[in-house]
């Protein structure tokens, strides 16, 4: 019998309102040479007698049954069955496109790449509609100079963690994962980034498409996301072994204010939407984590100059007083406010830092400022002789070409 090509992988929990679609949709690829590898991870719902279903229907369907583990177990069973030449992994809530695998497919060989990546909409599950405004997932940060080619880590430098690390958007050389020795750390969640980044880091050969070809659903009920549970304690431990993914890259010292960066902006999200009854168990283990609390790695003077706000913010979680860090947190985006309000002055863009009130006369030719999501963006637009110095807050300067 012919081997397929590729392996999809679909780990399956308790999703039985949402698993026909999700099968469906791969069942009708434009690709078919393909084993879907549907792995039942305990499911005590309807999932399972779905499965059998489809499985009666189409020959292409395995199933794998195994005791409940959790989402990165599933992924690592299905990896042991697989025999394609290419894996893809694709969550049992989502669906994609008819023709994302034909797509994927054509890009991994046209460039002879490792691993091919798609863009993503989000599907959001309560107000039923696609949102497609963060480039995390819209492959926003890669410009035109990634377009028809492949490319390594090293070409990413200057956004390598906003890279988006899903599994599921991507098709991936099998024989890359093998030589890695790949898995999904078992037993945690926010599995993707220690997975994608032990293979990113060994490949010269990554290549995207820019279609739209992945369905992410969000705001599901029920999900561990949306519990937002003690299992959110894991963001702490998936930065440590992040840590150890990327500590002995020779260009390490070139990335390592980003990992800083991108990593205390996860504590700070998962925190602040933490399940209240896990925030000072949070706190507590964040005063044992090692790797971005290392002041010979990340002085603070350095830290403090380019991520003020995520500096303290982290600093002040890192003491385990909870009311101070609200505090903190209110003082300082209350700071944001009134920047917010006093820039949309007529005819100057206003600042204020302490007491003092910074205003300089608007030159719409010259010079573009606007505040959006706690940051300050200052576009320039022609160059012009004064300078100025923002003591406070996070700063993104964009060129002309931008």
């Amino acid at each position: 019998m012919k081997e397929p090509k590729i392996s999809v992988i679909v780990p399956v929990y308790n999703v039985e309102g949402y698993l026909r679609k999700c099968l469906d949709s791969i069942l009708n690829q434009t690709f078919a040479n393909i084993e879907i590898i549907c792995v039942n991870d305990g499911s005590t719902d309807g999932s399972r007698k779905i499965l059998e279903e489809y499985k009666n229907k189409d020959s292409r369907i395995k199933i794998v049954d195994k005791e409940n583990g959790g989402l990165s177990s599933a992924r690592n069973a299905g990896m042991k069955t697989a025999k394609g030449e290419f894996y893809s992994f694709i969550d049992s809530d989502d669906w994609i496109d008819i023709t994302m695998l034909e797509k994927l497919y054509n890009n991994i060989t046209e460039f002879n790449s490792d691993i091919s990546i798609c863009a993503v909409h989000q599907f959001d599950e309560t107000k039923q509609m696609i949102d497609d405004s963060n480039p995390y997932y819209t492959l926003g940060y890669f410009n035109s100079s990634f377009d028809n080619r492949a490319f390594s880590y090293k070409d990413t430098k200057p956004f390598i963690m906003d890279v988006c690390v899903m599994a599921w958007n991507k098709l991936y050389r099998r024989s890359l994962i093998d030589e890695c020795s790949a898995e999904f750390p078992d037993g945690l969640i926010f599995e993707d980034g220690p997975f994608f980044f032990s293979i990113f880091f060994k490949t010269n050969r990554v290549s995207i498409v820019r279609e739209f070809l992945y369905y992410y659903r969000i705001n599901r009920k029920n999900s561990i996301i949306q519990k937002a549970g003690k299992k959110f304690l894991n963001v702490i431990d998936v930065a440590e072994i992040m840590y150890t993914k990327i500590k002995d890259l020779p260009d390490f010292d070139d990335i390592k204010y980003t990992f800083f960066r991108k990593k205390v902006e996860d504590f700070i999200y998962r925190f602040e939407h933490l399940n209240s009854k896990y925030k000072a168990a949070f706190a507590k283990k964040l005063k044992k984590e090692s790797s971005l609390s290392n002041e010979k790695l990340f002085p603070p003077d350095m830290v403090k100059g380019s991520f003020r706000y995520n500096y303290f913010l982290f600093s002040n979680l890192k003491t385990g007083n909870i009311l101070f860090y609200e505090f903190q947190k209110y003082k300082i985006k209350s700071m944001y406010k009134v920047m917010e309000i006093l820039y949309k002055e007529d005819g100057v863009y206003s600042f204020k830092y302490k007491t003092n009130i910074l205003k300089f006369k608007k030159h719409p030719d010259f010079l573009d400022i606007y505040y959006y999501n706690d940051k300050i963006y200052v576009r320039i637009l022609k160059k012009i002789k004064f300078d100025f110095n923002f003591k406070f807050s996070v700063l993104e300067k964009f060129n002309e070409n931008d």
